[in-house]
């Protein structure tokens, strides 16, 4: 793919980014206007104009919010929304978690981890069913756990082992299929990704990144999967044979 094709992929992707209120603190917005993959793209020049001008009148008094998905925070919608939290003990290898209610403000106990997980990946699937996936439990881990929070009684239940032991991984859900990409292994940085397909219950390899990534972002757009790390922008696509690579930028 060209480099033209490549900066079009960005640009799609940052029109989708709350860079306005991200951009909030002086050192984040100084760092996005100095970022070279955004200033030599006019149009993405103009979301970083959008993002300082932003911070800039949003201090006035009769400001208006503009009505962009870059400039409205993210709102939970009709439906009734939670957050699950999870800490990590220094006192006991359980990894504790709460439930968060925005509307209310209040926590509440949920259903713990019995190993710590530190550094694992969280995906959910079908806005029902959470993965807890690879990270540190004294090593490195293949480890997936999985809490069906529509049960009434939510537990973390065990699932088929990664095929690679990761940590710092990231995790994205692309159609009812659940994707661990990059991560660490305490010797190496990984550019290994591999899927794991709900109807069968198992994990393969698919295709590799073009680098290796460590404590990367992973995100879904318009049936596309970035693993973001830094400046370096990998993007998939579902093609006939699985998940395919399309390119680096």
């Amino acid at each position: 793919m060209d480099l033209d094709q490549r900066k079009d992929f960005l640009t799609e992707l940052m029109e989708h980014v709350r860079l306005p209120i991200i951009a909030s603190r002086p050192d984040v917005l100084l760092n996005i206007v100095n970022e070279p993959l955004l200033k030599n793209n006019p149009k993405c020049i103009g979301y970083v104009i959008e993002a300082y001008h932003f911070n800039l009148q949003k201090s006035a008094q009769n400001f208006t919010i503009p009505q962009t998905i870059r400039c409205k925070p993210r709102q939970f919608g009709d439906s009734h929304k939670v957050i699950l939290m999870f800490n990590r003990s220094d006192t006991s290898p359980m990894c504790y978690t709460e439930w968060y209610d925005p509307a209310t403000k209040l926590r509440e106990k949920a259903p713990g981890i019995n190993d710590g997980r530190q550094f694992a990946g969280l995906g959910v699937i079908r806005d029902q069913f959470v993965f807890a996936v690879g990270g540190v439990n004294n090593s490195c881990s293949q480890s997936v756990s999985m809490l069906d929070v529509s049960s009434q009684s939510p537990s973390w239940v065990p699932m088929a082992d990664l095929v690679v032991k990761r940590d710092r991984l990231g995790v994205g859900v692309l159609d009812d299929c659940i994707y661990a990409v990059g991560g660490g292994n305490h010797k190496n940085s990984l550019n290994s990704v591999e899927v794991f397909d709900v109807s069968i219950q198992k994990w393969r390899l698919v295709a590799s990144m073009s680098t290796e990534r460590y404590g990367l972002g992973v995100g879904v757009l318009n049936n596309r999967l970035y693993a973001v790390n830094i400046y370096i922008i990998s993007l998939f696509i579902i093609c006939n044979q699985g998940l395919k690579l399309v390119t680096g930028l």
